[in-house]
């Protein structure tokens, strides 16, 4: 389930963040501290929810339990279509700790979001990209019916201030929620 992250999440946020897989996949600092946990929780949060920019979300097993992971939508602008129809574009990110990997809590939680932001009408499209590599990120967002856009530079600046190669992929509001055909063999690799 979704939940609000508290600033008594921070633990939790400062223990998951520590993998290795966090410095190779994500744009969170590194190494990471406790400080980056409470600005996180504390700051960054609450004013993407004030600005109505950044809905950040807790994966949570029931209400004020155990934080289990983060998702987060960002508003990313407008985008015009080669008909010239308008698109409003969000993005998509999310992590989950390793003790709770591989029990299909991420598509579940992308669906939530995706349905809660098409139907609220702030999106029509959700965008999602990850390094090249993260396997387990592409396997979710194929299971949660994005269609495969391609390999390009990263729209999100990593931490070297590089735009490393990234997968990406897109939802739309009407689009079938099924797993789509079109993913590279490499991405969905056990």
């Amino acid at each position: 389930m979704l939940d609000h992250p508290v600033a008594g999440d921070a633990d939790r946020v400062f223990e998951y963040c520590q993998d290795p897989i966090f410095e190779r996949f994500l744009t969170v600092p590194w190494p990471y501290y406790r400080e980056h946990a409470d600005g996180f929780l504390n700051e960054y949060v609450p004013s993407g929810w004030m600005s109505d920019r950044e809905y950040t979300w807790a994966l949570r097993d029931t209400p004020g339990a155990e934080l289990l992971g983060v998702i987060g939508l960002r508003l990313t602008g407008d985008s015009v279509a080669a008909d010239a129809s308008v698109h409003r574009l969000g993005s998509i990110g999310f992590w989950l700790g390793t003790p709770h990997r591989g029990r299909g809590l991420m598509p579940e939680a992308q669906r939530l979001v995706a349905d809660w932001a098409f139907s609220s009408g702030i999106i029509d499209v959700l965008q999602w990209e990850c390094l090249l590599g993260n396997v387990a990120s592409a396997r979710a967002a194929w299971k949660s019916g994005f269609r495969f856009s391609g390999v390009r530079s990263s729209v999100a600046l990593y931490r070297d201030g590089s735009y490393p190669d990234s997968w990406q992929g897109h939802l739309a509001a009407g689009d079938d929620r099924a797993p789509q055909p079109g993913w590279p063999a490499e991405a969905l690799a056990p």
